[in-house]
């Protein structure tokens, strides 16, 4: 989900659910990258979110050291990996890093569509020429094809017609991802969406929101 998509959503929670004045600032990334196997002397910032989370979340801790009740969220995908895996090697990180403000990563299983995807009802108020026969085989939040069906049920000419626009560029698929996550990320109704692992993102925040 986009900037905006996720902006909209946080707004609206603090409005509709919480009595407390609650600040967030959010920082996008260009792609997801690869942790670490081992540490180096040098760290350079490389745009990707797993290359440059150690040196940023370090930065964000010091920072959050000096404001009460702050919390560092990680929202990311999991892609191809296995999402309990994924989690220990986070956390892992985390700790090797001794990362003392109150943290959670969120991991997006497979990737960001699947929150779109879990309120179908949100889709089609997004998207009113929906194509719902081309999602009748995707399973929530399963590692399979995620934001390909969503692109069969949206987009027009579907997945053939986005990859071969895309055949020399990532762009155009690019901007079909952040129109969805913007379009569809504005109907979403918090409470209603079937992905396990956006209740989980919803989870986290509340917790830490309503006990700030």
């Amino acid at each position: 989900m986009n900037r905006s998509g996720v902006h909209e959503n946080l707004t609206k929670m603090g409005k509709e659910n919480w009595q407390w004045r609650t600040t967030f600032k959010i920082k996008t990334v260009r792609g997801i990258g690869h942790l670490k196997k081992q540490g180096t002397l040098i760290e350079r910032k490389t745009g990707h979110l797993l290359n440059d989370l150690p040196m940023y979340l370090r930065a964000f801790d010091r920072e959050c050291r000096k404001i009460p009740d702050s919390v560092i969220v990680i929202v990311l995908d999991n892609d191809r990996r296995n999402p309990d895996e994924f989690q220990m090697q986070l956390d892992n990180m985390a700790k090797e890093n001794m990362i003392l403000t109150d943290h959670v990563f969120c991991i997006a299983v497979k990737e960001m569509e699947a929150w779109l995807l879990g309120d179908l009802a949100a889709v089609e108020k997004a998207y009113s020429n929906i194509r719902k026969s081309a999602g009748k085989d995707y399973i929530q939040d399963g590692i399979c094809d995620t934001w390909e069906t969503l692109a069969d049920m949206v987009y027009p000419g579907g997945i053939r017609k986005l990859t071969k626009k895309s055949v020399n560029s990532y762009n155009e698929i690019g901007r079909a991802k952040s129109e969805w996550a913007e379009k569809i990320g504005e109907m979403l109704d918090l409470s209603r969406n079937q992905s396990p692992s956006f209740q989980k993102f919803i989870y986290e925040l509340s917790n830490r929101i309503e006990a700030a």
